[in-house]
């Protein structure tokens, strides 16, 4: 669990004005430095990392993000369509600071893409979510074989996603680097989008939670 979110709502609040106020204050500086050296906007791939840690939990107590497990997000529900993402550096941060890189590492973040997966199952069973809907993501942090080994279905990924991946190199590159227990950069150029519909995330219930209790044990 992010501990962040135990805290008292008036607390978590207080720190995440304060989160955005600082926010501000680095993207004012950042502008005001690129106008006067054009070079200064290379540095937009430190700042949008710098920004998504700091305003992480403001996008959360907004209701933009809606966690399914601790390392697994929605981004902007609604009933159609469930845009599923891996967890922010600040989730890294609170949720998998004492896990070792590499194996165990990889274990608990499926765990916990497991126990989101079953989450939005168990909606669906109690007719809180249509069985119609659309469930995607993007696949770089888990390979092809256990995509589909999880009842997901690949496609190329489009531009604006590859974009904001782009953006967001840093963060992926050291987030994925805990997952293999050594620095490496992942191929985006390989990145998939994997899809699912509710109907056949929930016809594959049985073998998510076998992969589940395996991982478990």
């Amino acid at each position: 669990m992010n501990r962040f979110y135990t805290l008292p709502k008036l607390i978590q609040w207080f720190i995440t004005i304060i989160m955005f106020i600082i926010v501000v204050g680095i993207v004012k500086g950042w502008l005001d430095f690129a106008e006067e050296n054009k070079l200064g906007y290379l540095l937009v791939f430190i700042i949008v990392p710098i920004i998504q840690f700091l305003l992480s939990p403001m996008y959360t107590l907004c209701k933009v993000f809606k966690y399914l497990s601790p390392m697994l997000l929605v981004y902007m529900p609604n009933k159609k369509k469930y845009d599923i993402h891996n967890g922010t550096s600040f989730d890294y941060l609170m949720v998998m600071r004492n896990t070792k890189p590499g194996v165990h590492w990889r274990k608990k973040m499926l765990k916990f893409y497991l126990e989101g997966l079953l989450h939005i199952i168990d909606d669906i069973e109690k007719e809180v979510l249509s069985k119609k809907i659309v469930i995607k993501g993007s696949s770089y942090f888990f390979s092809d074989r256990t995509a589909r080994r999880m009842g997901f279905e690949l496609s190329n990924t489009g531009l604006f996603e590859r974009v904001n991946l782009i953006l967001n190199m840093l963060d992926i590159i050291w987030m994925y680097s805990m997952t293999r227990g050594k620095f490496t950069i992942p191929n985006l150029l390989k990145m998939k989008t994997a899809k699912i519909t509710g109907e056949k995330l929930v016809a594959n219930k049985v073998k998510l939670k076998n992969l589940q209790a395996y991982l478990t044990s």
